[in-house]
């Protein structure tokens, strides 16, 4: 056999091994040629390849960073509260989160600490026992994810109050009578949930 007709043999083997492993083959089995080898002429040889894989973060993650919060970076003007009673006068957006815009009311003998701190009792009633502090035009109160809002709705006083699930929109949208609404808020100053009073 001469070299050269060795050469050609050898290079179609070669560019076999090639292919395999651009493919991801982990194995490729060769026929050698007997020339200088131990083995005899025509015994297969297994070649082991082991592919590499390396895992790169996506762009503007670091790993391990905990994904931020849609309304994380939102001001509220009421951190520090638990509670919070009003009209809503608005809803916008900042950041892709909705923003509640209140006109806050407070109880009339409550101290606006303790509103703050306890809330107050949703109830039919029919008289009125809410007034508007116009301490400052409005507070900004972003929603939380996963947020709840209640509309209630009085049939009579000696009845039971009609309640059912609502959206944002609903409350914000009621008419003078239902529009009084009790915030919950969490740590942040974000809203969790929402219910109107029924008033009668």
């Amino acid at each position: 056999m001469t070299r050269s007709t060795h050469r050609a043999r050898r290079a179609p083997r070669a560019a076999a091994v090639a292919a395999a492993v651009a493919a991801g083959a982990l194995t490729a089995t060769l026929c050698a040629c007997g020339s200088g080898d131990s083995q005899p002429s025509g015994a297969p040889v297994t070649v082991t390849v082991t592919p590499t894989v390396t895992a790169t973060p996506s762009a503007g993650t670091s790993p391990g960073s905990p994904s931020a919060s849609p309304s994380a970076d939102v001001h509220s003007d009421v951190v520090g509260r638990a509670h919070d009673l009003g009209t809503i006068v608005d809803v916008t957006t900042s950041a892709g989160t909705p923003v509640v815009v209140l006109d806050r009311w407070t109880v009339r003998g409550t101290p606006d600490s303790t509103l703050a701190r306890d809330g107050v009792p949703i109830r039919v009633h029919s008289d009125a026992p809410y007034e508007n502090q116009n301490t400052r035009s409005t507070f900004r109160i972003p929603v939380a994810p996963g947020a709840t809002f209640t509309y209630h709705h009085c049939v009579a006083v000696d009845q039971p109050m009609q309640s059912r699930p609502a959206t944002l929109p609903e409350l914000a949208s009621l008419q003078h009578g239902e529009d009084i609404v009790l915030l919950r808020l969490d740590a942040s100053g974000r809203l969790t949930g929402a219910e109107n009073d029924p008033a009668c």
